[in-house]
């Protein structure tokens, strides 16, 4: 018998949508324009950066925007569970709390929230007969969200057992907040050293621009000669090597 195939959409992946596809790409000319002129002062020096790097970068962005939206499905949904457990605690049963949350979400969410429309697939999944733990454990696959996911198996569980879905909820709504919670403090801080390291990164073309507008000429040795030339693409590697690893030890994850 085939699997069934999951509903909705995948956030596995990233699709760049087309103003990020422009805006990004045009950063991008800018960072090899600067790098071209700084190193090389050449034009073809330009067109080799930018298509040679540029699959490595995209794939860089890509990853970025992607961890950018599994953090926002993690804030929407903390506020989901939030708005369930009040409604169980109510009294109200698990598929109505659903569509009780979807209501209010509706109310207080702008129109780019996405778990405002899976919680609207899964109030249209439950009106076609399909069960709520199915429809989570859809969610929870597609998203990849490692809170999602604790929460789908443990309401999964839960359902199945016939434990006391109420309380079991509730616990399970408080450690996943306090999760959150630990991470928002946690990138707060990361966001800072990136900031910092971001600054770093600029003041190199900012000394040598500096030097070379008010020393016109003193660094024409490293554009006209071979061995200048090798010594700039010594540097501009060491340049990419340390912004990529300062990137690198800055994405600790919890």
């Amino acid at each position: 018998m085939k699997e069934k195939k999951d509903r909705g959409i995948d956030y596995r992946t990233y699709r760049m949508k087309y103003y990020e596809a422009v805006m990004y790409t045009a950063f991008w000319a800018l960072f090899c324009m600067i790098c071209a002129y700084f190193f090389y002062r050449s034009w073809i020096a330009f067109i080799v950066l930018f298509f040679l790097l540029y699959p490595f970068y995209l794939r860089y962005i890509k990853r970025i925007l992607k961890e950018k939206r599994n953090w926002q499905i993690t804030i929407e949904f903390k506020e989901l569970i939030r708005i369930l457990s009040t409604n169980i605690q109510a009294g109200s049963s698990v598929e109505n709390a659903f569509i009780n949350a979807y209501e209010e979400i509706k109310m207080s969410n702008p129109s780019g929230s996405i778990v405002k429309e899976e919680c609207l697939q899964i109030v249209r999944g439950l009106q076609n007969n399909i069960v709520i733990e199915e429809l989570l454990s859809s969610f929870a696959k597609r998203s990849n969200n490692q809170e999602i996911i604790e929460f789908a198996q443990v309401f999964s569980v839960a359902k199945r057992s016939g434990c006391n879905l109420k309380e079991i909820i509730a616990d399970t709504t408080d450690v996943i907040d306090l999760k959150v919670e630990t991470k928002r403090e946690f990138r707060v801080l990361i966001a800072s050293k990136k900031l910092e390291h971001r600054i770093m990164c600029v003041i190199p073309f900012v000394i040598i621009g500096y030097i070379t507008i008010t020393s016109p000429g003193y660094f024409d040795i490293f554009y006209n000669t071979h061995w200048g030339t090798a010594v700039m693409t010594a540097c501009l590697i060491s340049y990419i090597g340390a912004l990529v690893w300062g990137e690198k030890i800055s994405e600790i994850k919890l």
